[in-house]
């Protein structure tokens, strides 16, 4: 019995929480609580009405896939997130986020003609000058740009010059020598543009939220198709390459048959009376070199036209399962979730502050007063 009375008092069995006590606490200061929470509100629907509204579009497409051997083993390891494509493609169709998300592919974006309404007055303009000149911002980022442009000018005035804006690139964008702002907008396509790839079948949905419902479209079917043209060209460039070898080597057989036929006709023509041996030799000879080119160049023109059908069949075919369509209704922001989110936070601070602010307080005059 000792040993029990001599148990130190860390270890003791600590005290419950009393739940009541913070519900007391929290009643008490229920105005304040009340009114912060009010406050999250206001300030819930200034964000909500600040925002721009953006607009989302999107669409679905599936590939044409190739049906190998062992492709329902295939299908359960897919499942299970293993890939066992055995495909000999460099870009497959998993690869398709990497490729949109690419600084090349987007640079080729900028020049895409977007057309848009501005003031009651229709607005026809690139998909580049509309992202830097017709985005509409709230109002706070003025704000917050403000102190850093004042701080750059009295810089360029420190400096004894002024501060030179940074020019666009003259004609077509080169994507690995780009300005700021061009950088920007290409940041910006690569965080929005969002693309979905079922690994299973290969289907892939693409989606994007601009502020205008016209330009969101037009820029979500200009991505399918550069895509769609992207994956063309790199499926069919070494088959193309084939054709053009091959319609040089045609070119030229072509050349030396019609060289070799008119060499034996004109031959003919000279000697339709001559019965002398050597001149039946020679037109024997002319009429085998005539006959051996013109086989040679009906063997590459057979081989020129399989060639041009492998190129037909190696384009690949995507089937669009849902097409873009122009948006009706604004996809953000939504003031009733701006204004749920606020005044949960207002009043999640509120009972923080009512439960522990009063003892935060109290701590820090006795250290304060301590010194």
């Amino acid at each position: 019995m000792t040993e029990l009375n001599n148990i130190p008092p860390q270890y003791e069995q600590e005290e419950e929480i009393d739940i009541m006590e913070y519900v007391i606490k929290l009643w008490k200061k229920r105005s304040m609580i009340i009114k912060w929470c009010c406050v999250g509100a206001v300030i819930g629907l200034v964000v909500g009405f600040s925002l721009p509204k953006t607009y989302k579009a999107g669409t679905t497409l599936a590939p044409e896939t190739e049906q190998k051997v062992g492709s329902g083993v295939s299908s359960i390891a897919s499942m299970m997130g293993v890939s066992l494509n055995n495909s000999v493609d460099a870009i497959s169709v998993e690869m398709f986020p990497d490729v949109v998300h690419s600084t090349p592919f987007i640079v080729g974006l900028f020049d895409l003609p977007v057309e848009f309404e501005r003031k009651d007055t229709v607005v026809n303009t690139t998909l580049l000058d509309y992202m830097l000149e017709y985005q509409k911002a709230p109002w706070w980022s003025a704000v917050i740009k403000a102190p850093f442009k004042a701080l750059g000018w009295c810089i360029s005035l420190v400096k004894g010059g002024e501060e030179e804006e940074e020019e666009l690139s003259a004609g077509t964008p080169n994507p690995v020598n780009l300005t700021k702002k061009e950088r920007g907008v290409v940041k910006y396509f690569a965080e929005n543009i969002m693309i979905n790839v079922d690994k299973k079948s290969g289907k892939t949905q693409i989606e994007l939220e601009m502020q205008d419902p016209l330009v969101v479209y037009t820029v979500v079917q200009a991505v399918m198709d550069h895509l769609k043209e992207y994956m063309s060209d790199y499926r069919t460039s070494k088959v193309r390459q084939d054709v053009a070898n091959m319609t040089l080597i045609y070119d030229q057989r072509k050349a030396d048959y019609y060289k070799a036929q008119q060499a034996y006709a004109q031959y003919i023509d000279g000697n339709k009376n001559v019965i002398l041996q050597s001149a039946q030799a020679e037109q024997e000879r002319l009429q085998q070199e005539m006959n051996l080119a013109y086989q040679v160049y009906s063997q590459v023109a057979t081989q020129l036209e399989a060639a041009r059908i492998k190129e037909q069949e190696a384009k690949p075919v995507f089937a669009i399962l849902e097409p873009a369509v122009i948006p009706n209704q604004k996809a953000a922001p939504s003031k009733a979730k701006m204004l749920v989110i606020f005044t949960f936070l207002a009043g999640c601070c509120a009972a923080a502050w009512a439960l522990f602010g009063d003892d935060l307080l109290a701590k820090l005059k006795e250290i304060t007063s301590a010194k």
